[in-house]
C-alpha cells in the first residue's frame, strides 16, 4: 500500500460510528489516486474483542469499496482476521520483524513515536512509518513536540538515507496539517478532526 497521506483513527467515545462513515463517505469524491492514500485505523481498545471485530468489518467493507487502506491497531489477530493492510504498533506491541513474519512481508507497519531517537529506532527497525506525537496539544498526551522536532525528525532522517515514512499525529486539523506536512512529514493522522473539506488538496500530493 502507498503511505498515507492521511490517517484516520477511530476512536467511536468522540466520534461514533454513523459520524466517520460520514465523513468517510467524503473520500468518494476523489480520484482513485488520491483515495488510495487515505487509511482508517481501528483502535478503540474499550470495545471488547467481538465488538472491534463487527465494527472491523464493517470498515474493512468501507474502505475497501472506496479503494482506501484499512489498518489495526496493535491486534495481530484482528489484523489477519480482517485482511487488514497492515498495523500500527505501539510501546508494548510485537517487535516490527515480528509482525511482518505473522502478516507478510508486504503489511504496513508503523510504529508509535514519541521522539526523534525513537523515529530512528523505528527505521532501523524496518518499519514504513513512524508516527510522531503529539505534535499538538492533545487530550491526556502529554506536552506537545511542536513542529521543531518534526522537522528534526526529518533532516536525521534524511542525514540517515533512512527511507521510512514520517507521519504527525496529536491536535492536528485540516488548518495545521499543511504546516506538519511543510515540517516534513509524509501524512497525517487524527482521532477527532474532520478533514472532508480539506481532502483534495491534502492528499494531492
Amino acid at each position: 500500500m502507498l503511505t498515507p497521506r492521511l490517517t484516520l483513527i477511530t476512536q467511536a467515545a468522540d466520534v461514533p460510528e454513523p459520524v466517520l462513515l460520514a465523513r468517510l463517505s467524503a473520500f468518494g469524491a476523489l480520484p482513485p489516486e488520491a483515495r488510495a492514500r487515505v487509511a482508517v485505523q481501528l483502535r478503540d481498545p474499550e470495545l471488547s474483542g467481538a465488538a472491534l471485530h463487527a465494527l472491523g468489518r464493517r470498515l474493512r467493507d468501507a474502505t475497501a469499496a472506496l479503494g482506501a487502506s484499512f489498518l489495526v491497531n496493535d491486534r495481530l489477530d484482528l489484523a489477519l482476521l480482517l485482511g487488514a493492510d497492515g498495523v500500527h504498533l505501539g510501546r508494548r506491541s510485537v517487535a516490527v520483524a515480528d509482525a511482518r513474519a505473522l502478516l507478510g512481508a508486504g503489511a504496513f507497519v508503523s510504529v508509535a513515536c514519541h521522539s526523534v531517537d525513537d523515529v530512528l529506532r523505528a527505521a532501523e527497525a524496518g518499519a514504513d512509518a513512524a508516527v510522531l506525537s503529539p505534535i499538538f496539544a492533545t487530550p491526556g498526551k502529554g506536552p506537545p513536540l511542536g513542529l521543531a522536532v518534526l522537522r528534526e525528525a526529518r533532516a536525521r532522517l534524511t542525514a540517515a538515507s533512512r527511507g521510512i515514512a514520517l507521519l504527525a499525529l496529536g491536535g492536528i486539523d485540516a488548518a495545521s496539517a499543511p504546516a506538519c506536512l511543510e515540517a516534513g512529514a509524509d501524512g497525517v493522522a487524527a482521532i477527532r478532526a474532520d478533514f472532508s473539506g480539506a481532502l483534495p488538496a491534502l492528499c494531492a500530493g
